[in-house]
Formats: structure tokens, C-alpha cells, sequence
């Protein structure tokens, strides 16, 4: 397939990406939900939801716990992910398959915090639609039928968080590794992977536009992990073994420039002096990584309305990705009693 299919392909591709995009929550339903009381409340309030009214019916029978909610959310999203991927071009489908890797990276992280301590409830098969489960390469449902490391690590042997797992320090009294160090690890790589894909490997339409969107996400992330290892006075040393190795304009020198800042505001100064950074939000009583949140929202949106291209279905999923997380965090708040309105930036 020549370049021009593949740009027509991607245009029709983001134009779907740019409909469904109109089906998820307005700022009104968003204030909605911040006044509500209860979790059979938001249910409801879902099942009048384009976006999300799969979910809500997956839940109407059976109890409405955490584990039940933040799974029928996650269905939702992986249902739009497969409708774009099963119409994508070739090109295209070799950079989604990068998003199969993200949520493999979280079946690891499940089965890892599974095994530490199993929880009270199990988890539900049909999380994933049968396309993450066919692909090849991914060992998902053995993920998440481990229940030892050793099980684990069998799963993933011929993909590409082998070696990370395996390079891991492992506790000699449980045998496994530290969670924290995990993450670390895995997110590395896949960025790695990401990155080296994105350099060399993609050559479809849209290439800087589509790098630039990977790399502002990647640089995001880099700004909560940077507050946060200041908030524990993480040597620079040392933190640069913990943050991801892809940039856009939060560089490595100016990563070392926010550790070493005298305050926090400072270092906020100096993320805000980047491309990536101008775009967190001045005069915020959240936390760092709402204030993450809110950047993105401003960034995705303006890729999604601009040029149809495979960037603005990237931005897409990532919107839904975040609302989904902003639902979760919602649902736990009403759970306990709480305001979900704090929990919501």
C-alpha cells in the first residue's frame, strides 16, 4: 500500500476517532457527577452515556464494587480501541499494536500486586476483547491466570519485558521483586521500544505530528516523576535511572535543572520555560499530576481538532484512557462517602 492510501485510510480512520470523540462526557455531565452521592447514582447516570452506556450495563447486575466498575470502564475503552484498529492500514496497526503493549504492561503489574496480595475479589476474564488476546506476542490470559513470579515471568519470555523482570532484584524472603522497581522498569522499556519505533521504524503519514504527540505524553509523565522524586529528595543520580527514557522538550538537562531547583515553584518555573511544560495550568490548588491531567486534556484535544491524521486517533484514546481513570477515581470517592468533586481534576 503506497503512502497516498495510507493518508486516505488514516483521514477516514481519524475522522471516526473525531465522532466518537463527541460522544464522551460534557463539562456539564462532568459537574453532574461532581454533586453526586452515591456509586448506583453514577451507574445510572452512565447508562445515558454514548460513551460509556456499555459499561453501565455491564454492571447492572451483581454487586458494584471497585474491581467490577474500573473493569467495565476499561472494556469501553479497549471496545474503541478494536472498532479503529480492525480499520486501520497496515502502517497504522504497527503503532497501535504499541497501545496492546501498554495494557499488557498493566496485566503484568495486576499479576504482580495479585500474587503480594491476592485480592478479594477475582478478576473479570472479558476485561480485554478477544483482539488483545489473539495477538501475537501477548501472553495475557496466562497473566492472568499466574499465581506465582516464576508463572509470570514464563509468560513473558518471548516479549519485550523479559529482561527487565528478569534484571529485577528480587526480596529473598518473598521472592519477588519491589513493585516500585517494577514499574520503573517495564514503563522504561516500553518507552524504549516506543521510541526506537517512532525514530526509525514508523515511516506511515504524519510522522512528526505523531512523534510529537508520543513524546508530549512521555514528557508528562517525566513532570509528575519529577515532582514526586522531589518530594523525597531522590538524588539526580539516581533519578535518572527512574525516569522514562523518551523526550520531547522536558530534556535530560532539564530534568537535572528541576531536581536541582531550590523550591517547587522554581522547578515549575523552569518545566513551564519548555514546549511541553507552558501548558500546565498557573494558579492551581491541585496536585502535580492533576495538573498533568489538565495539560494533556488542552494538548489532546487541540491534536484531535486539528489535521485528520493517525495523531488525532492517538489523542483519542488517550482522552477516553483519562476519563476513564477520572470515572475510577469518582466511583472510589462515592464509595467511601467522599466529594467526588475532589478526586475529579
Amino acid at each position: 500500500m503506497n503512502n497516498s492510501a495510507r493518508r486516505a485510510l488514516d483521514r477516514a480512520l481519524a475522522a471516526a476517532a473525531r465522532g466518537m470523540y463527541s460522544e464522551l462526557l460534557t463539562a456539564e455531565d462532568k459537574e453532574r457527577i461532581a454533586g453526586m452521592r452515591t456509586t448506583d447514582e453514577l451507574a445510572a447516570f452512565l447508562s445515558r452515556s454514548p460513551a460509556w452506556r456499555d459499561a453501565a450495563l455491564m454492571l447492572q447486575s451483581g454487586e458494584l464494587t471497585d474491581t467490577r466498575f474500573a473493569g467495565a470502564v476499561s472494556r469501553c475503552v479497549y471496545a474503541d480501541f478494536e472498532k479503529l484498529y480492525r480499520f486501520a492500514n497496515d502502517m497504522s496497526r504497527q503503532f497501535l499494536n504499541f497501545i496492546t503493549l501498554d495494557a499488557e504492561l498493566q496485566a503484568v503489574m495486576r499479576a504482580l500486586r495479585r500474587i503480594m496480595s491476592p485480592p478479594s475479589e477475582a478478576e473479570d476474564p472479558n476485561v480485554l476483547p478477544p483482539l488483545f488476546r489473539n495477538l501475537p506476542g501477548h501472553s495475557l490470559e496466562r497473566l492472568r491466570k499466574a499465581k506465582t513470579y516464576e508463572e509470570v515471568s514464563a509468560a513473558l519470555a518471548d516479549g519485550i519485558y523479559a529482561k527487565p523482570l528478569a534484571a529485577l532484584d528480587l526480596d529473598p524472603k518473598t521472592g519477588m521483586p519491589s513493585l516500585s522497581d517494577a514499574v520503573t522498569a517495564l514503563e522504561a522499556r516500553f518507552f524504549d521500544a516506543l521510541a526506537g519505533y517512532m525514530q526509525t521504524g514508523y515511516t506511515g503519514p504524519a510522522r512528526e505530528e505523531l512523534y510529537e504527540a508520543v513524546a508530549f505524553r512521555a514528557d508528562m509523565l517525566n513532570i509528575s516523576y519529577l515532582m514526586r522524586l522531589r518530594r523525597f529528595n531522590s538524588p539526580p543520580e539516581r533519578a535518572d535511572r527512574l525516569l522514562l527514557p523518551l523526550h520531547g522538550s522536558v530534556t535530560t538537562a532539564v530534568e537535572r535543572r528541576v531536581l536541582e531547583a531550590y523550591s517547587d515553584e522554581e522547578a515549575l518555573e523552569i518545566l513551564r520555560s519548555t514546549k511541553s511544560g507552558k501548558l500546565l495550568p498557573r494558579d492551581f490548588e491541585g496536585s502535580t499530576e492533576a495538573m498533568v491531567r489538565a495539560a494533556q486534556a488542552v494538548y489532546f484535544r487541540r491534536v484531535l481538532h486539528g489535521p485528520l491524521n493517525l495523531a488525532v486517533v492517538y489523542a483519542y484514546l488517550t482522552l477516553k484512557e483519562n476519563e476513564a481513570d477520572m470515572l475510577r477515581r469518582a466511583f472510589v470517592a462515592l464509595k467511601y462517602g467522599l466529594s467526588p468533586a475532589e478526586f475529579m481534576q
